[in-house]
């Protein structure tokens, strides 16, 4: 396949920063969010907001293996069908390691919030 995208260009790690500061930002609100307007406590608000921060990283974990070992089939077979013509390899890697990077932010955020409570 071509290597005219991203690969060849290089990353944009500003990019990969930003989506993990976006995931902290929103763990850290859920957080605080859940502990002081619900009223819940900080050990429950932390056994919400660090599960669903896992999420995504768990999600663009398998999604990015799975583009790994098959994108370029999926990519053929959609240019074969007529499916996608934009979709690539690549760009679905870049897709999953920036789920990764919010998922990843997104728990550090939930541990930082939870951190002064000691959970």
């Amino acid at each position: 396949m071509s290597q005219a995208g991203v690969e060849a260009a290089g990353r944009d790690w500003g990019l990969f920063a930003r989506a993990a500061g976006y995931g902290a930002a929103t763990a850290f609100a859920l957080f605080y969010a859940l502990h002081f307007g619900v009223g819940v406590s900080p050990r429950q608000a932390s056994g919400v907001a660090f599960p669903l921060a896992a999420l995504p990283f768990a999600v663009g974990l398998m999604g990015w293996s799975g583009v790994l070992l098959s994108g370029d089939a999926v990519e053929g077979f959609s240019r074969e069908l007529g499916i996608s013509d934009t979709w690539t390899a690549e760009s679905g890697r870049q897709a999953m390691a920036l789920v990764i990077a919010f998922g990843a932010g997104g728990m550090a955020g939930a541990a930082i919030a939870g951190a002064p409570y000691g959970v």
